[in-house]
């Protein structure tokens, strides 16, 4: 078998990662016939050698980048393939399944998947520079909001993407309690699901719709031929109806589409010449990372207020004054006047909450989408309320051009216990604000540990009662989304045109991530470097669950490499074993490590079941690593910053615990210049100065010492 075909073969079995199995879910059952949908199941059961398929990355399939995309598909596509079967780690021998379709496709994906076994990618052949990704391999799902009762008149225009996609779905979603008739014709064939039923729409006919009620949906299959729709929207407040536009985005804005394909070629530079620590910055593993760039002057943000000023100023122009923060007036005059002209928004965040801060971001966000400008926002569903979701989801309902991702991790039918938990915990972490300015001067990208939340702006819950719509916190210790602290954190800001370009970017490929996996394309790829490269400094997305852990790796390494001092600002201290048996190793060749951490983490959701994984650390490292409790009054540390060796800083959303390496999307800056830790060092001090030596003799009930013996209890925290 020649490898093209093998390939094509192989490529059958990555059908659940664009999600076209099912009755009637997706546009590969709606309307067959689109080029990229031939594929079969991948149940044992599949009879006869149904093998027909199109090639999974067009006429690419067999560049340096197509082929380490592929063995990451393939892993995955390993595993889903076990699951679906009960094979390998679920029990079943796979040669115990009697199909000869399976077991070929099993062999090819084990092939290709091969070089994911290996931590670190070899170089590849051809220069350095960028490349642009177009192959079609995941589902695209976006959500439109409508209410009828949100700007009724005014023209909308929502576009949808198909980058880089199989199967594309729009979900209109009822966001207000209206009822709403939406009619309109397409320049493409259309399919529509609603209500259990389908149908299909030709190119230029009619179709007419109804959202009756709150949470009301019907989703959008277009085809690969629809560019364009014209629809109306209508309700009891605008019977004449108001217009909407739907457009395909990589056709209405293909600067827009360059960013969301770029992917990069990173020159690695001779490992020779290189030492443990410098092989550990410049290689190319399995995390998602950005080749190395210049540092520059980025800001420091280590006071609650810069960080969040920081954002205001990115959208606003100018930072809000003491005076006008103190008075915790979420209707508080905002001045647009030197606020720059945006092109793109991206907001990542954990929480976006409906409070102070949240209605601050809320309001400079309508600013720009009023204008036309293109927001992205990524949150975590399950620790949204329902004020949350009302803030979020008018505001996309409003303006269109606003698109929302509400992240759920699903588990697979059938999938092990501990699995089907964590679809409850298992959160996107990646923080990130990124504004790029049609002057480019004026673009920023903040990145660290702050979510949207006035636990990061305030010390204690500040009366918003006047405002129902508005979160009031209660102070609680438990497991309650109504929680309340006061978070030390610490965020970095940069301005410079290529690092902001490049990390909005990179972020791209989270957003444009598969709808059904979670599953994100790399960044980059290794090359053959011509000495070493003038960048200092490397941002990071991690998705554990699909990347083979390769973030946990990665930290491992950079342990390893340490050969004098750690240096640790982190408040979460549950260790995965392979960090834990790394800690070891450099305890046991000398290196000296101090760690600044809160161990009492009371004020936390789950606050107290963290305390005593915490206090576990303690009891086990406590002789031999200098650890120090966080003690400001009422405050949780919430900064998660590394340094080894007065040479490399990590600056990240990562925290040292189980959730950050197996359940939780991650992203940070790693940075090997000795003159940056210089200008980190002071921020390091200030949290030494503001901590006491911890006692290694802990109390911890037996109820808890039982509970954690359990590995996978560990894991979900």
């Amino acid at each position: 078998m020649n490898r093209r075909a093998s390939i094509i073969l192989a490529l059958i079995g990555l059908a659940a990662l664009a999600g076209c199995t099912g009755t009637g879910r997706n546009t590969c059952d709606l309307l067959p016939g689109q080029e990229a949908c031939a594929r079969p199941s991948l149940s044992a059961g599949t009879p006869g050698p149904r093998v027909a398929a199109s090639q999974f990355f067009g006429d690419a399939g067999s560049s340096d980048y197509e082929r380490r995309f592929l063995a990451l598909l393939a892993h995955n596509q390993l595993d889903a393939m076990d699951r679906a079967n009960g094979t390998g780690p679920f029990g079943r021998n796979r040669r115990d399944v009697q199909n000869n379709d399976f077991q070929a496709t099993y062999s090819t994906l084990l092939q290709l998947a091969g070089p994911v076994a290996k931590a670190h990618l070899p170089p590849a052949s051809g220069g350095s520079g960028e490349g642009y990704f177009d192959g079609r391999w995941r589902v695209s799902r976006q959500t439109l909001y409508i209410d009828a009762a949100a700007r009724p008149l005014a023209p909308k225009t929502f576009d949808f993407s198909g980058l880089q996609a199989r199967s594309t779905e729009i979900v209109l979603r009822q966001a207000g309690k209206q009822p709403a008739d939406i009619e309109g014709t397409c320049d493409g064939p259309l399919a529509i699901r609603a209500a259990g039923a389908s149908r299909t729409i030709a190119a230029g006919a009619a179709f007419r719709f109804r959202l009756s009620g709150e949470d009301d949906t019907v989703s959008l299959f277009p085809s690969d031929s629809l560019n364009r729709c014209t629809v109306r929207i209508r309700s009891s407040l605008a019977p004449a109806g108001a217009p909407l536009t739907i457009r395909r985005e990589e056709t209405a804005d293909p600067t827009l589409a360059s960013i969301d394909s770029r992917y990069e070629r990173c020159p690695v530079p001779d490992s020779a010449g290189l030492d443990a620590l410098e092989r550990a910055f410049y290689a190319s593993r399995w995390l998602s990372q950005t080749c190395a760039l210049p540092i520059g002057q980025p800001k420091l943000l280590r006071k609650s207020r810069d960080g969040f000023n920081a954002k205001v100023e990115a959208l606003m122009g100018a930072p809000l004054s003491d005076a006008a923060i103190d008075k915790g007036d979420p209707e508080l005059p905002l001045d647009f006047s030197r606020a720059p002209r945006l092109k793109l928004i991206y907001l990542s965040s954990l929480e976006f909450k409906a409070d102070f801060s949240g209605c601050i971001m809320e309001r400079l966000i309508r600013h720009h989408a009023a204008l036309g400008t293109k927001v992205r926002i990524m949150v975590t569903d399950v620790l949204e309320r329902e004020k949350d979701d009302a803030m979020l989801h008018r505001l996309a309902a409003e303006f269109p051009n606003v698109e929302l991702q509400e992240y759920r991790w699903r588990a697979d039918h059938g999938a092990p216990i501990d699995e089907q938990i964590s679809q409850l915990h298992k959160t996107h972490h990646i923080k990130m604000l990124a504004t790029l300015a049609e002057v480019p001067a004026r673009s920023r990208v903040i990145i660290g540990g702050r979510n949207i939340h006035d636990g990061f702006l305030f010390h204690s819950p500040i009366d918003l009662s006047r405002y129902p719509d508005l979160q009031q916190y209660g102070k609680t210790d438990g497991l309650s989304l109504n929680y309340y602290s006061n978070w030390s954190d610490f965020d970095i800001e940069f301005a410079d045109k290529a690092t902001v370009e490049t990390l909005a970017a990179h972020l791209s490929t989270i957003w444009l991530r598969d709808a059904d996996t979670n599953l994100a394309r790399p960044f980059s790829i290794p090359v053959r470097g011509d000495g070493r490269p003038r960048g200092n400094a490397r941002h990071f997305i991690s998705v554990p669950y699909e990347d083979d852990h390769a973030l946990e790796a990665y930290f491992v390494e950079l342990v390893d490499a340490a050969q004098h001092h750690i240096q640790i600002v982190n408040p979460y201290l549950n260790l995965t074993p392979s960090l834990a048996q790394a800690v070891d190793r450099a305890l046991a060749r000398g290196v000296k490590i101090d760690i600044v951490g809160r161990i009492d983490l009371k004020g936390d959701i789950g606050g107290r079941f963290l305390t005593a994984l915490n206090k576990l650390f303690v009891e086990k490292y406590g002789d031999r690593i200098n650890i120090r409790e966080f003690k400001a009054p009422d405050v949780v540390l919430h900064s998660k910053i590394m340094m080894i060796d007065e040479r490399l800083v990590a600056i990240s959303s990562v925290n040292l615990n189980n959730r950050s390496f197996f359940h939780d999307s991650e992203n940070g800056m790693t940075v090997l210049d000795p003159a940056f830790y210089v200008r980190m060092k002071p921020i390091y001090d200030d949290y030494l100065a503001h901590s006491n030596p911890v006692a290694t003799k802990v109390t911890i009930p037996w109820a808890y010492r039982l509970l954690f013996d359990e590995a996978w209890v560990r894991q979900a925290f």
